[in-house]
């Protein structure tokens, strides 16, 4: 019986010391995987840094389209970085250490995000649209939200430097604890904040005030007309006949088809387009008004516009865009055109009546 019982305890004190040294042998596979995958993460999310801080240094030299693919780049590539890092975090077992680095790169796409968006509703841009992504109504609708002050651009955009730092510290002890735990994984060094002045509210004011008053970060209206089509179109101007008069066949309904252009750099939510056709004879007037939102740098084809007509008399159409405040530009915005309108006379041989028919003034 005791011979038994030594042997049951021999085997059960042999158990329990090869239990913390599978569980270590365990904890450092686990984060020796975590500093390997961690550290492509940290290289990629070092670059992503950089850019931040080169777009910070130089914001004003900027113009608007080059601004918003750099800030909607950065905002793409901490998201992936954050994915990434979530992904690497599941292969270590050793406490909240893994949550506290996927935490580092999901602050660092947070900052990203919330750095575009003080900047865009600063200066009144929107992301761009990504190429077959679902459209959504934030990006079709052509609309602007409510723009920030100085004050508050400044603001947020010290928060995001404050949110910054803090990731910079978490990752500093992500790192010290993968450092001196079973395995002692390495990992870079990795910090989005290399110069804690750069984020302070006096940098980013004079940032701000520097923006405000980049010419090439300031926003410009321009609607134009891009093209105009008349069905149905003028017949060739006879011999001897007037250049300034389109002679149109015979025909009730003309109609209109109107493109319009944006070729600002800000969007316009209410595009806005007048059409006119007046009878020289009656003065009887018919008017139609399109209204469309318009991106910046994008066209579109205006609805199909009718107008009724009556054959032989003369009509002047007038399209014209409804200039948006602050508008200077009025070249290729109005168009009049004055349309005679043909009659249709049908005459068989020796009087009789013809199904042949030829138009005339």
């Amino acid at each position: 019986m005791l011979g038994a019982v030594v042997v049951l305890l021999a085997l059960l004190v042999g158990g329990l010391t090869q239990v913390p040294r599978q569980s270590q042998g365990y904890d450092t596979d686990s984060n020796r995987t975590l500093a390997a995958q961690g550290s492509v993460v940290a290289e990629e999310s070092n670059a992503t840094g950089t850019s931040v801080a080169d777009l910070m240094n130089g914001l004003q030299t900027q113009n608007r389209l080059g601004l918003q693919v750099e800030l909607d780049g950065v905002v793409t590539q901490s998201a992936a970085e954050s994915t990434r890092a979530a992904s690497a975090a599941q292969a270590t077992p050793l406490g909240s250490v893994g949550a506290d680095f996927a935490a580092v790169f999901a602050d660092r796409a947070e900052a990203a995000r919330n750095l575009r968006s003080a900047v865009d509703g600063y200066l009144g841009m929107q992301p761009l649209p990504v190429a077959g992504a679902a459209a959504t109504a934030a990006s079709t609708s052509g609309g602007q939200a409510t723009l920030l002050s100085g004050t508050q651009a400044t603001n947020r955009i010290a928060a995001v430097g404050a949110l910054l730092a803090h990731s910079d510290s978490l990752y500093r002890s992500v790192r010290h604890t993968l450092a001196t735990a079973a395995g002692h994984g390495r990992l870079p060094t990795s910090a989005w904040v290399r110069n804690s002045e750069q984020w302070g509210l006096g940098t980013v004011a004079t940032q701000v005030d520097l923006m405000a008053t980049s010419p090439s970060l300031a926003a410009s209206h321009y609607l134009a007309l891009r093209t105009v089509q008349i069905t149905p179109p003028a017949l060739p101007t006879p011999q001897g006949g007037s250049s300034s008069v389109s002679v149109i066949s015979p025909t009730t309904q003309i109609s209109v088809d109107v493109v319009l252009g944006n070729n600002g750099t800000v969007d316009e939510p209410r595009a806005t387009v007048h059409l006119t056709i007046a009878n020289q004879a009656s003065g009887a007037t018919s008017t139609r008004t399109d209204t469309v939102a318009l991106a910046s740098a994008a066209s579109r084809a205006l609805p199909t516009t009718n107008f009724h007509v009556t054959p032989g008399q003369t009509y002047v159409l007038t399209i014209s865009v409804v200039l948006p405040a602050g508008q200077t530009q009025t070249v290729d915005t109005s168009v009049q055109d004055v349309l005679q309108v043909a009659l249709a006379t049908c005459a068989g041989p020796k009087g009789q009546l013809s199904t042949t028919c030829t138009s005339r003034p």
